[in-house]
């Protein structure tokens, strides 16, 4: 293959993005929310094969990088990035849908980190889990021992009850908080070259007009499924029903917004009171239910086609 400046360009582009963030292990995982979307953009205008050689190659760099600076740990970091990296980039190529790209970054991500589990525990995914939930435990509880190392008793006890029950809740719902976080995360991706490349892309193409975002119908019988465990199901099948209850509302979270997005674009609302309106919404848990009531209400009464078709009418 003929030596090409903008190839070694991408090249260079691509390293930076893979590697740079495995020497500075702080800002790693919150590098994950637009790095594999940087990679989507760095590799636009090659073919499938090249970008992901690109990709590849510099995945074993990273892999050598991690073995020669003794970080095991970060290794995670590189195979979660640069395969949904390559996922997004088929995607890009083949002009997958939004929803499609969405779900199958969410399934990497997912199945990568039962891999993970089983590579650190054995086939026993169960102990795995175990110790990530103990990890996560420990870490809590050294949090609340530091701050009450560095603050006065006074409401110690109040600052104790608190954290217990706080705990109670992450270790229960971890499963639906980090399925929510893998879906934040393939989102966040998909934005970026959506942003980067919006000349490019075709309508519904990769990722759809926002304010169009809409999920497939067959979805809401899966969350009126994982609803109904919840609410009546007992042990493990209403733990399972509550997480994937947690999971799917962050899905219709999203379509809410966009409905939400769409009527204010209709009503001339300015940026200002929006984005004031959003942040409301999103820091009461009622606003976020509210939020997702009329994500899984436009499934029925598809509430944008009705506004479209009156202003036509």
């Amino acid at each position: 293959m003929a030596y090409s400046p903008n190839l070694s360009i991408k090249w260079t582009l691509a390293s930076a993005v893979l590697l740079v963030p495995l020497m500075v292990g702080g800002i790693a995982p919150l590098f994950q929310l637009v790095a594999p979307g940087i990679l989507v953009v760095i590799t636009e205008g090659l073919s499938l094969g090249l970008a992901n050689s690109i990709i590849l190659g510099n995945f074993a760099l990273g892999v050598l990088l991690c073995w020669l600076v003794m970080k095991p740990e970060a290794l995670v970091w590189l195979i979660q990035t640069a395969g949904l990296a390559i996922v997004l980039v088929v995607a890009r190529k083949q002009n997958w849908p939004g929803i499609k790209t969405l779900l199958a970054g969410f399934a990497y991500l997912c199945v990568t980190f039962i891999v993970i589990l089983i590579a650190g525990s054995g086939p026993d995914l169960l102990n795995g889990y175990n110790k990530v939930v103990q990890a996560i435990s420990e870490d809590l509880d050294q949090s609340l021992a530091l701050y009450k190392k560095t603050s006065s008793g006074i409401y110690q006890a109040e600052l104790e009850n608190w954290f217990r029950q706080f705990k109670e809740v992450i270790i229960r719902f971890l499963p639906g908080l980090l399925g929510s976080v893998f879906l934040i995360i393939s989102l966040s991706n998909i934005l970026v070259p959506k942003i980067y490349l919006a000349k490019e892309l075709k309508n519904e193409a990769f990722a759809p007009v926002f304010t169009q975002w809409k999920l497939p119908e067959p979805l809401i019988w899966v969350i009126i499924t994982a609803g109904g465990l919840a609410f009546l199901g007992k042990g493990i099948l209403k733990v399972c029903g509550e997480n994937a209850l947690l999971v799917l509302s962050s899905i219709y979270f999203f379509q809410g917004i966009a409905v939400v997005a769409f009527y204010f674009g209709r009503l001339k609302v300015p940026a200002f009171i929006r984005w004031i309106t959003y942040i409301l919404l999103c820091i009461q848990w009622y606003g976020l239910i509210f939020i997702v009531i009329i994500g899984l209400s436009d499934v029925w009464f598809n509430l944008r086609a009705k506004a479209l078709s009156g202003r036509e009418s």
